[in-house]
């Protein structure tokens, strides 16, 4: 008799677990973006400016996952359940950044780590990133060590480290990507403006 119930059991299981993944709630997928073209200057001459080469870019392996991450407190962080970046936060971010800067200087010489030999680099950007991430409020903290090298890598022409951070004015996770996106837009913006200094420096203008 017992043996008779086993198919009915099944089914029963079976259906059980199908209703709980159509309650499951959608995920939900996000993209940081670079500033508008109309934040820069205008590009008359833009391509005077000597090439800068973006990268290599490092990223803390916690932020190495697809879900956006929450920090709890100073050892403690919470992955989201349904809201992820649709493509690697470290390709996204250096991207972003490229874009940045050459919408910001302005130049079309720009070029994302490893270029080619053929790719004429004045200035190198080498950024570590220490922390970005939010917090349980929502907002977006950001800290970067960044290096501008000069003269084929030979010469360490800045270093600077800066922490950003950005409400998010809500909770929800739309929110937080926004205030991430102002947070790297603020950090590109430091770069442009050191890259716009060294060039305009003598002797440092190829």
């Amino acid at each position: 008799m017992n043996q008779k119930l086993w198919p009915s059991a099944l089914i029963f299981l079976a259906a059980g677990w199908l209703l709980a993944g159509c309650s499951s709630a959608p995920t939900r997928f996000y993209v940081l973006m670079p500033v508008p073209v109309s934040a820069g200057q205008s590009t008359a001459g833009a391509g005077q400016m000597p090439g800068i080469g973006v990268g290599p870019v490092e990223l803390p392996d916690y932020t190495d996952r697809p879900q956006i991450v929450t920090r709890l407190d100073q050892n403690q962080f919470k992955l989201a359940d349904f809201d992820n970046w649709s493509e690697p936060l470290k390709d996204n971010f250096t991207q972003v950044l490229a874009e940045n800067l050459s919408i910001l200087i302005p130049t079309e010489h720009v070029f994302v780590f490893p270029w080619r030999r053929e790719n004429r680099v004045s200035y190198q950007v080498m950024v570590k990133v220490l922390r970005f991430d939010r917090t349980v409020d929502g907002d977006s903290v950001l800290t970067a060590r960044w290096r501008i090298l000069g003269n084929d890598n030979r010469d360490e022409l800045r270093v600077q480290t800066a922490t950003y951070t950005a409400p998010a004015g809500g909770q929800d996770y739309p929110a937080t990507v926004a205030a991430m996106n102002q947070t790297l837009t603020a950090l590109s913006r430091d770069i442009a403006a050191t890259l716009k200094g060294l060039a305009r420096s003598p002797g440092r203008y190829p």
